[in-house]
């Protein structure tokens, strides 16, 4: 395939603003579906109402389920544009959206521009991901941020990459896996950092390892997902043992949630 076979630069942002349309076009025509878009719809709304934006509820009981980043970005689209079906599914639109730009992005860096331009539709045209980026529920936010964690993971590993580059891109990284354990607790980190496990094992390359900066790159993983973390549970002791423990441990090696089944 040569580099023909990519559209033209003015095609290719004609092209971009045709799908961004359709893409965020049709958010309003569907009512919200019960039970996970009325649930998502409503945390915020009634986070946005009663000013707390620290402790989530659901029919004013304490909601810990999950962590709050996308109930922070609904809320706001709710305090900005008003209470409607679309602001409920911005989020998820909105990241899905971006996670078509990434995967460009990254695409073209790694291995040229028709590479990227198609990984970018050949995503755009999946049905599973358009369907997800369209429902208000916490998947598609986590799904961003844990692909710009391997992404730039990939971007700071690459062999042409600069020393300056390694270290940005690994900062990316980690900044992503903080934002995807906002958004949807701690797989956003255990799924990533299986994978780097993997992969060096079959790589046979530990060396990697030192290229991650490990020091900068906790600290600053912490000064993004801690400080929730640590305001909710002074708030509200009994959320460190419901969320560390009920909704994660129990949930992936007990039977407790009845989700053991294949």
């Amino acid at each position: 395939m040569t580099p023909a076979a990519m559209p033209a630069q003015r095609s290719l942002l004609w092209l971009l603003l045709a799908v961004t349309l359709i893409w965020f076009s049709n958010l309003e025509y569907r009512k919200l579906v019960r039970p996970d878009e009325g649930r998502y719809a409503e945390i915020p709304r009634e986070m946005a109402v009663s000013g707390d934006w620290l402790t989530p509820r659901l029919n004013g009981i304490k909601y810990f389920e999950k962590p709050p980043l996308q109930y922070w970005a609904t809320a706001a689209a709710y305090t900005m544009f008003g209470e409607h079906h679309w602001t409920a599914r911005l989020w998820p639109a909105l990241t899905g959206w971006l996670g078509l730009l990434l995967v460009f992005f990254a695409g073209r860096r790694l291995f040229g521009n028709v590479a990227g331009f198609y990984s970018a539709v050949v995503l755009a045209g999946s049905p599973l991901y358009a369907l997800v980026a369209h429902v208000n529920t916490l998947d598609m936010g986590v799904t961003f941020f844990m692909t710009a964690v391997l992404l730039a993971f990939l971007l700071a590993q690459h062999a042409a990459a600069t020393p300056r580059e390694n270290r940005t891109w690994m900062h990316v990284a980690w900044a992503a896996a903080a934002l995807a354990v906002l958004s949807k607790g701690l797989i956003g980190v255990v799924l990533p950092a299986a994978a780097l496990v993997v992969y060096s094992l079959v790589q046979r390359d530990f060396a990697l390892w030192k290229r991650l900066h490990l020091a900068s790159g906790v600290a600053l993983f912490l000064l993004i997902a801690a400080p929730w973390f640590v305001a909710v549970s002074i708030a509200n002791p009994e959320f460190p043992r419901f969320f560390f423990v009920h909704e994660h441990f129990e949930r992936f090696l007990t039977t407790v949630h009845k989700r053991d089944q294949p």
